[in-house]
């Protein structure tokens, strides 16, 4: 039975449901709801590593797709163009980049409810109280991780619609890590084509692509990885595998984990250099792990806390003797 199927009663439940009520699932489809089917526009701030950040952003939801506009209101003028999986960067100051079927690419972030609320979820859902965010009245949603190698989200819901009107990324302590908030918005606004075209003038001719599919150079063995981490935090499970040639025709192997809300990549390739220890860098809730043995580089990056990374990256074995598709071995305390 497909998700869709399986969903429609929870779907026509909550959109039924008056403002008070406190199930906290139909509160996560009504705002799965709105973020896909309503259109909207508003400004926002997006606090990340003790910078903020103002943004407008123009969203329309029709029978053509998703089609949106991002643009910076400080700093250097950058905008982010969405046409369904086609994303399109435009900066002013250098040639715009056009990325298909990006991940992620989603300014909001979508909540996969069933993972949340499954029984293996290595999540909670609690519920907050009200409050006031960009002028309305909002429903605080927490989800909250069971252990220390994954973040929490703060979710406050506009309570007319369930649109997403703030999200507060939380470390294990309920120390904000990044957030992002409407300070005005309009809901179910009419938006036309020429709201979503770019204000930047671009230099003719120098537009760049990037697939993220598949390409000439991949080998197509998704399903049959050549590595797995030694270690891996609970919950996280193997989601897809992919591989391809660096310019010297080696094997780059790419690994994507997930917990279900929460995603890490590891890249394994062919060492360019001596050994050197291994370092964990951030950006903002960004980690990233970097580390290379003599014939091996590895870095691993996610937006989960740096010791998420650091586990999974330390130590790589080869995986001839390992079921990917079973949960690897909890780690060691």
């Amino acid at each position: 039975m497909s998700r869709v199927v399986r969903m429609a009663p929870l779907l026509l439940l909550a959109l039924a449901m008056p403002a008070a009520a406190e199930r906290l699932e139909d509160w996560l489809v009504r705002m799965d709801h709105a973020m896909s089917s309503m259109s909207y526009r508003g400004s926002l701030i997006s606090l990340r590593s003790g910078r903020i950040d103002t943004l407008r952003v123009v969203h329309r939801a029709g029978e053509d797709g998703i089609r949106e506009r991002i643009y910076t209101l400080d700093g250097p003028e950058r905008e982010l163009l969405r046409n369904r999986d086609r994303v399109r960067f435009v900066f002013s100051d250098r040639e715009s980049l056009v990325v298909d079927k990006p991940f992620p690419s989603r300014l909001l972030p979508r909540i996969p409810i069933e993972a949340i609320l499954g029984e293996e979820s290595m999540y909670r859902v609690a519920a907050g109280g009200q409050e006031r965010v960009a002028g309305r009245t909002a429903r605080r949603i927490e989800i909250l991780p069971r252990d220390e190698f994954r973040y929490g989200r703060s979710l406050s819901l506009d309570v007319e619609t369930g649109m997403l009107l703030r999200s507060v990324l939380l470390d294990q302590s309920g120390r904000a890590v990044e957030m992002l908030s409407f300070v005005d918005i309009e809901i179910d606004a009419s938006i036309d084509d020429e709201a979503l075209r770019s204000a930047l003038r671009e230099p003719a001719g120098e537009v760049n692509y990037r697939d993220v599919e598949p390409g000439a150079g991949t080998v197509p063995t998704a399903g049959a990885p050549n590595w797995l981490p030694a270690t891996l935090p609970p919950g996280f499970r193997l989601s897809s595998v992919g591989h391809t040639r660096d310019e010297q025709g080696r094997l780059v192997e790419h690994l994507l984990f997930s917990d279900g809300l929460a995603c890490v990549s590891i890249w394994i390739e062919p060492a360019a250099g001596p050994p050197s220890l291994p370092t964990v860098e951030s950006l903002g809730a960004v980690h990233v792990f970097l580390g290379q043995s003599e014939d091996l580089r590895v870095t691993v990056v996610g937006e989960v806390p740096p010791e998420t990374v650091r586990l999974i990256g330390q130590r790589m074995r080869r995986a001839a003797a390992v079921d990917a598709r079973e949960p690897l071995p909890e780690p060691t305390p």
